[in-house]
This record gives structure tokens, sequence and C-alpha cells, in this order.
């Protein structure tokens, strides 16, 4: 296996980044350690993307609950939620963008020191250096389209309030009351639709699973038992 086959760069104060400091104090050190488990299964796709339908195979596998991976994937602009199907963090598809330039360029050196070890021509050192710049090209070409797909901004789609029907009928399909569902409506309507945090609410059932699906909205007669994972997958 090559042997920077999974590298990534990390920086050192990663847990002084407001962002990181709110999740912290949110969710504690468990937070900190969904956060880095995400981006290293991110980096481990061939597109640094990963399906919103597998979250909760995914906190199964690390021993976590489900609510608090969409928690960390939702809820701090650590990851940018692409139509609720896929997520993402820019900031290592950035990185990854500058080392697989880096890793096409050491690549092209080592053609053109071993053409020149064994006694190529000119023409087919001048070959190589082309076919090597050109291969570096068509890395960099794809990696800017890639960025340009994965990293549309978070407020170009225009955001439309849900009714209150939509709310309850949410909220009663995933096992909570009305009377939640009606507290939730009215806090954010009266609002604007502006979190707690002065934040344009962008994902409404998103914010209802961060905020408003905590045990005591629970309807009676829906244990938490009844389903493993706790909500529906927003769509």
């Amino acid at each position: 296996m090559n042997k920077d086959c999974y590298y990534f760069t990390h920086d050192s104060n990663a847990k002084d980044d407001p962002k990181c400091v709110l999740m912290i104090e949110q969710l504690g050190m468990e937070g900190y350690g969904i956060y880095w488990m995400l981006v290293e299964t991110l980096r481990d796709q061939p597109d640094y993307t990963y399906p919103v339908a597998n979250i909760p195979a995914l906190a199964r596998r690390y021993n976590t609950s489900a609510e608090k991976v969409r928690t960390v994937v939702y809820n701090y602009e650590l990851f940018t939620v692409k139509d609720d199907r896929i997520f993402f963090s820019e900031s290592l598809n950035r990185r990854m963008q500058a080392f697989n330039e880096r890793r096409a360029k050491r690549s092209e050196a080592g053609r053109l020191g071993n053409a020149s070890r064994w006694g190529a021509s000119q023409t087919d050192r001048n070959a190589i250096a082309m076919r090597s710049q050109s291969l570096a090209i068509k890395v960099k070409e794809s990696k800017v389209k890639e960025s340009k797909v994965n990293t549309t901004p978070k407020n170009t789609n225009v955001f439309i309030p849900p009714s209150l029907d939509e709310v309850v009928e949410y909220f009663d399909d995933n096992g909570y009351t009305r009377d939640a569902a009606e507290r939730a409506y009215a806090y954010y309507t009266e609002r604007n639709w502006v979190d707690s945090k002065g934040s344009q609410v962008k994902n409404w059932k998103s914010k209802c699973i961060a905020v408003w699906f905590k045990p005591e909205n629970r309807k009676p007669e829906s244990p938490e038992t009844d389903r493993p994972w706790g909500y529906k997958i927003p769509v």
C-alpha cells in the first residue's frame, strides 16, 4: 500500500477553532472525536464525500449515536451538507487538492530523473515532461471542478418556511408530540426563522432534530427503543 494513500494534513490547534470550541462545550470531547472520525472517513472516500443515509451505520460502527453524529455534521458549520444527500469538508477538500498537486509534481520529477539516469534522449525527456505536466494539469482541473461542485455556498437556496402542518407531520412521523411541534413552529415563526445564535435557519428539519428532538418531547406511546435511529433522515 502506498504510504501516503490515506494521508492528510492536520492542524495542531484545530481544537481552538471557534466552531470546535462550541462543539466541545456542547458535546464534550466525544463530539471532537466524532468530528475527526468523520474527517478521516471522508479522506478514505474517492471523492471525499459521504452519504447522509449511512450516518446510522457509521455511528454503530464507532459505538456512538446517530443523533450525535448528525449534530456534528449539521450544527457547527464544520461540514457542508448537499441536498440532505451527502456531506463533505471544504477544509479537507482544499488540503487534498494541494496534496495531490504536490504529489503530481514529485511524480513528474521522478520520471525525469529516471529518464536522465537511463540515458533517454532529450526528445524522450521532453515527451515525459509534457506528459507529466499534462497529468498535473488534469489533476488540478479535476479538483477545481470538484471544488466548484462541492463548495456551493449554503445560502444559495432560498429558504422557504414550512407550514405548521408540515412541522407537526414531521414530528409525528418521528415519534414526537404535537405540542413540541407547535412550540418549535411558534418559536421560529416569531423570530422569522432565525435561531438563538442569530443565524438564519437553512434546514428546518435539521434544526428540529438538533434542538427539539429530545426525550422529553417524545410521544409516550413511542418509546425510544421503537426507533433505533431516533428519527427519519431529513428529505
